[in-house]
């Protein structure tokens, strides 16, 4: 939930409010000192799916080797849950 300044623009400042992807990729926050932001990545998920991503945010609980995936509503955000999952950066 957003009880914390949630805007609905990105830390790099994409509008965000009607969307949860940006130039065909899932937006996902990063600690920007681990992912430089822009960074575009590949998300392998445990199940195997693979999600095409872009690092454009950042967050106050995301520390170290960790990402949150933007998802379009809460329910969808409780069944994705949290995951161990691998990532690649691209180039």
């Amino acid at each position: 939930m957003c009880s914390e300044g949630c805007t609905g623009f990105t830390y790099t400042e994409l509008d965000v409010r009607n969307t949860i992807t940006h130039e065909g990729r899932r937006v996902v926050a990063v600690d920007k000192r681990v992912i430089a932001l822009h960074t575009p990545l590949t998300i392998r998920l445990a199940d195997g799916t693979e999600i095409a991503a872009i690092a454009e945010d950042v967050g106050s609980a995301i520390k170290g080797r960790k990402l949150d995936v933007l998802v379009a509503s809460e329910k969808e955000a409780r069944q994705f849950g949290r995951q161990k999952v691998h990532v690649k950066i691209e180039n």
